[in-house]
């Protein structure tokens, strides 16, 4: 045992693993750690940093009581290091029962009328794989089980076996401990067979029944092993969440050994952990030899930085001390490195105690989290906002046919090398290609081109779309490159060529909305005789007058790049679209009430209207249980695999029922999360009027094609009785998008009535 007092810059510090020195004014606890003593220049390797032995002397200073804890692997034939503890645990049945059992009562399962209760199949890795390389193990390969209470690591240890009797490994501490007292009661047999399998690690499927003929024991002993059971199974339940099936089958090592390190600590060790990782705003104290005295300084606060020149005595002009962070960074280094103060003692003084979370740690929490969620929005604090009933997510399966990184290699080129981008699709599901290295090389050329544009490097700019645009990859995005081309091929003045972009690009089945009008518009444009005689069948169309609607307000400002500001009807300052809503609930507007929604209200009914459909069982759409939409929602992809169900509830709505399914949905799963739904916003009495209103004619868009018609949807819903229309409002200088010239050209198409609000500035304006 190593007691560590690191509140005096005398004593010794805390260093995780070698990472970032991170300062905590709380309990500072848990991960891979060393403890190092500068006076005797001893390093102490530590697995963890248990809470419960973290207490506080009078003076407030904390002390770490920080023990070695034994290795991880359950069973492995290793033997341990001379002196290292072994673990006390008795293999009687009766010392593992658990506490909160003695007094419970018999479980509903073990009544007479019901044999049925050891029945069922988990999944698990198989642990200690390292160890017995020398044993072939391949996807499809029985196994069975043996229970090994001779192991010296783990009484309760299951060795995982070929049907040659050669060990594969043993199944995770976490199962064996309640699998062990069912396997030697007599309770169940296993059965089961190597899932998945590579150099670094395997899986399991297994499959456990009731061995009939067993005797049955006291009315105690059944409680034990009935709770047991149930402990397995929530045990199995738990790991599958934890940890990825690329995370456990592409994993080194090294990795594997310590994420079961992180699990080996307390619950509350691990949740100190994580929030202390995951903090949105840390501090790190590097004490390092080759650090800067800039670096140092600049981790403290101004607060800190002015009580250091204080303490210091340091010559600074009191009119420094009201500078901005740097200025006064600046002044208190020069005044330091003149008068040859050892800075590293200061700032340990100034901080107090400090902890460094390893680098590797860092890495492996964010390759998991990005592994689990599939994006860089959702954090693992979002377990503890489900627990406490903080964020309800919807009830869906996650139905997995194939993992989403076919290979460690995959998401390595995923997430830093872009060179492997030939290699990385997925056939079976398109809606899978966003996670490879070839989507993420599209999204940062496609931004590299615009900073191209914006430096009139129009040239390299067209190289670039060109070669996004002989990629199979991001089927969204090829109207914008086709477009941008197009139009840097003009600069250029290569006028035929960027006609012929163009002509080509309206022949791409990807080139929808917004894109496909700015490209016709540029070929009405472009292919003037002599360069093209025959007039295309859409120029029509694109002459199509929509409804304009003209009022006027006094104007408050008309700066460049400034959103307009106008006085409203009631005299206070307001936006040009509330200042259109005040005029559609006047008498001249027809006294219809409205919202600013944009795309808002379309997407909340559509979630509301298609919820079933949405949440419906797809194989693959669901790979977590904290999403709010499924991963194919703004694909090609989403349409055609659930068109019966879509058809059918559009029916439903033709057919008037859209009032009634807004109201189920709202009963049902009012405040679930959901992409698009907001339940705040919009009363039910509103949505239900609405959709009425307007009927599905959205939602049919939404549902083939639900990426491009998000966005540019006309600013206003104005409804009244069982009318709505819908209004796109533009101020002074303002012109249609191409985008919202789409929606003004699909409305129309539909029906529904839609038209355009200018407001003009009145005439005594000035500005």
């Amino acid at each position: 045992m190593t007691s560590t007092k690191g509140c005096h810059s005398e004593q010794p510090g805390l260093d995780f693993g070698g990472g970032e020195l991170q300062r905590s004014s709380s309990i500072v606890s848990l991960c891979t750690c060393r403890t190092w003593d500068p006076t005797t220049s001893v390093t102490i390797d530590v697995v963890s940093v248990d809470l419960s032995n973290v207490e506080y002397e009078e003076s407030g200073n904390c002390v770490l009581e920080i023990q070695q804890s034994p290795p991880l692997e359950t069973g492995v034939d290793c033997n341990p290091a001379a002196g290292s503890p072994k673990p006390e645990v008795s293999s009687t049945l009766e010392s593992f029962e658990e506490p909160d059992v003695a007094n419970g009562v018999l479980p509903a399962e073990l009544n007479s009328e019901t044999r049925d209760l050891y029945n069922g199949c988990l999944e698990a890795r198989i642990a200690g794989r390292k160890y017995h390389r020398d044993v072939e193990c391949q996807a499809g390969m029985r196994v069975h089980l043996v229970r090994e209470p001779e192991n010296p690591m783990d009484t309760y240890a299951v060795k995982v076996l070929t049907a040659d009797g050669l060990s594969l490994g043993h199944i995770p501490k976490e199962l064996s401990r309640y699998l062990s007292p069912l396997m030697e009661k007599g309770m169940v047999d296993v059965q089961g067979y190597v899932s998945e399998s590579t150099s670094e690690a395997a899986r399991l499927k297994l499959d456990l029944r009731e061995i009939q003929s067993r005797t049955i024991g006291s009315l105690s002993e059944e409680k034990v092993l009935a709770v047991k059971w149930s402990r397995l199974m929530d045990a199995a339940d738990k790991g599958q969440l934890s940890i990825p099936t690329e995370f456990s089958l592409h994993a080194p090592s090294d990795e594997i050994e310590l994420l079961e390190a992180f699990r080996s600590i307390s619950s509350d060790g691990q949740r100190l952990f994580v929030r202390l990782a995951q903090r949105k705003e840390r501090r790190y104290l590097v004490f390092d030899a080759d650090v800067n005295s800039s670096e140092l300084l600049e981790l403290l606060t101004v607060q800190e930085l002015k009580d250091l020149a204080v303490n210091t005595k340091i010559m600074i002009k009191s009119a420094t001390l009201s500078l901005k962070k740097i200025q006064l960074i600046t002044a208190i280094r020069d005044a330091l490195i003149s008068l040859h103060f050892n800075l590293t003692a200061l700032i340990r003084e100034a901080t107090g105690p400090c902890i460094r979370i390893a680098e590797t740690v860092e890495v492996l929490l964010w390759r998991l989290q990005r592994l689990f969620f599939l994006n860089g929005e959702q954090e693992f604090h979002v377990f503890l906002l489900v627990d406490i009933g903080r964020i309800k997510y919807p009830n869906y399966r996650c139905a997995r046919t194939m993992p989403v990184f076919a290979s460690r290699e995959d998401f390595l080129a995923y997430e830093q090398d872009y060179t492997r981008i030939d290699q990385c699709t997925h056939r079976d599901h398109p809606f899978l290609a966003r996670f490879s290295a070839a989507w993420v090389y599209a999204t940062i050329c496609t931004v590299a081109a615009s900073f191209l544009e914006k430096e009139r490097r129009y040239a390299e700019a067209i190289n670039l779309f060109k070669q996004l645009l002989s990629m199979q990859y991001c089927p969204g995005r090829r109207g914008y490159w086709t477009l941008r081309l197009s139009i840097d091929l003009e600069h250029l003045q290569r006028l035929e060529e960027s006609l012929l972009v163009a002509e080509n690009g309206l022949n791409d089945f990807n080139v929808r909305g917004g894109d496909r009008i700015a490209l016709q518009r540029r070929v009405l444009r472009l292919g003037k005789p002599p360069r093209r005689w025959k007039v295309p069948p859409y120029a029509a169309l694109l002459k199509k007058k929509h409804k304009v609607v003209t009022i006027m307000g006094r104007l408050l400002n008309n700066a460049n790049g400034m959103k307009s500001r106008f006085y409203g009807y009631d005299g206070q300052q307001c936006s040009v679209e509330d200042l259109a809503l005040q005029y559609y609930a006047g008498e001249d507007g027809g006294g219809r009430k409205g919202v600013h929604s944009e795309s808002g209200i379309w997407l909340t009914l559509f979630g509301l209207l298609m919820w079933d459909v949405i949440f419906s069982d797809v194989p693959d759409a669901f790979q977590t249980p904290f999403q709010t939409a499924p991963l194919d929602l703004c694909t090609d992809s989403f349409y055609p695999v659930r068109s019966s169900l879509i058809e059918s509830r559009l029916q439903a709505i033709r057919d008037g029922g859209a009032r009634q399914l807004v109201a189920e949905t709202w009963e049902e799963h009012y405040g679930t999360s959901c992409s698009g739904v907001n339940w705040e916003k919009y009363s039910l009495e509103d949505l239900q009027t609405i959709t009425v209103c307007i009927g599905g004619a959205i939602c049919k868009l939404l549902a083939e094609d639900h990426s491009n018609w998000t966005a540019g949807m006309p600013d206003l819903l104005l409804w009244k009785e069982k009318e709505a229309k819908l209004a796109e409002v533009k101020g002074p200088g303002d012109r249609l998008s191409e985008q919202q010239v789409a929606w003004f050209l699909i409305l129309s198409d539909a029906n529904v009535p839609v038209e355009l609000c200018k407001v003009s500035k009145t005439m005594n304006d000035r500005s």
